[in-house]
C-alpha cells in the first residue's frame, strides 16, 4: 500500500467518525409500540388525560398513556389497540384507569385498573418481553395466554380465561384459571372456581364476532403495526 492510498483510508475513517461520533451505523427510529391508541369507537367515550390534566370526547387514533382514564356511557364501546400486541376493548358502562404503561429492562409493562364495567383484552401472541395485567382493587390478573375478560360490578369481580391461563393474586393468595375457568372474586376474598359454561361459549363467540366487525372498519389514521 502507498503512502497516499494510506492517506485517504485514514482520512476516510476520520470524516466517518466525525459524522458519526459512535462508530455505529445509527439504526432507524421504530414506531412507539408503548402507546395505547383508539382504535374504533361508538357512542360517547371520554379520556381524562394525566399530563394535560384534562377530559374530553377520545377520537379515533388519540393516544393514551400512562395515569389516563377511560370511560364509556351507556351506549358508548371503545377498542384500543397496542401495536403489535393487544387489543383492549371497553365495553358500555365501564371505566379504566391506565395504571401502569411503560417499557423497562424487564421489557413493557402493561396494567389496566378496572373500575367498573366489562374488560376484554386479546393479546396477539402469549407475551413475550411483556407483563399485561389488569387490576380491580386489591385483586391483580396477569395473562398468561391470548384472550381473557374482566367484569366488575360493585365489589364482585370475575374473570374469565378464554384462551390461556390468567394468573390472580390478592393478599398473598394466589389463584389460577386455565382455559375455559372462571375465577369469582367477591368482597376482597376468592369464592369459587368452575369451568365456563354454554352461556359464555355464547359470550365468546359474540365477542369474536364483533372484534371481526371492528377490524373491518379502519381507523382515520393507521400504522404499519396496528
Amino acid at each position: 500500500m502507498t503512502l497516499k492510498n494510506y492517506g485517504f483510508i485514514v482520512l476516510g475513517l476520520v470524516l466517518s467518525l466525525w459524522l458519526n461520533p459512535s462508530g455505529i451505523s445509527a439504526a432507524p427510529l421504530e414506531e412507539d409500540d408503548s402507546r395505547l391508541a383508539a382504535w374504533w369507537i361508538s357512542g360517547p367515550v371520554t379520556a381524562y388525560h394525566d399530563e394535560r390534566d384534562e377530559t374530553g370526547r377520545l377520537r379515533l387514533s388519540e393516544s393514551v398513556d400512562d395515569g389516563d382514564n377511560i370511560s364509556t356511557g351507556a351506549k358508548g364501546e371503545a377498542l384500543l389497540r397496542l401495536p403489535g400486541k393487544a387489543y383492549v376493548y371497553l365495553a358500555p358502562h365501564t371505566k379504566i384507569h391506565i395504571s401502569r404503561l411503560r417499557s423497562g429492562d424487564k421489557g413493557l409493562q402493561v396494567r389496566l385498573n378496572l373500575i367498573t364495567g366489562d374488560l376484554w383484552c386479546q393479546l396477539d401472541q402469549v407475551p413475550k418481553n411483556m407483563t399485561f395485567e389488569a387490576s380491580m382493587r386489591s385483586l391483580i390478573c396477569r395473562c398468561h395466554g391470548t384472550l381473557f375478560e374482566a367484569i366488575r360490578q360493585k365489589n364482585a369481580v370475575r374473570i374469565n380465561a378464554f384462551d390461556g391461563p390468567v394468573v390472580t393474586v390478592s393478599h398473598g393468595q394466589v389463584k389460577i384459571a386455565k382455559t375455559g375457568e372462571v375465577t369469582q372474586y367477591i368482597q376482597d376474598k376468592f369464592r369459587y372456581k368452575h369451568r365456563l359454561k354454554s352461556s359464555d361459549s355464547g359470550r365468546l363467540e359474540q365477542w369474536k364476532t364483533h372484534l371481526t366487525d371492528i377490524l373491518a372498519k379502519r381507523p382515520v389514521r393507521k400504522t404499519s403495526n396496528l
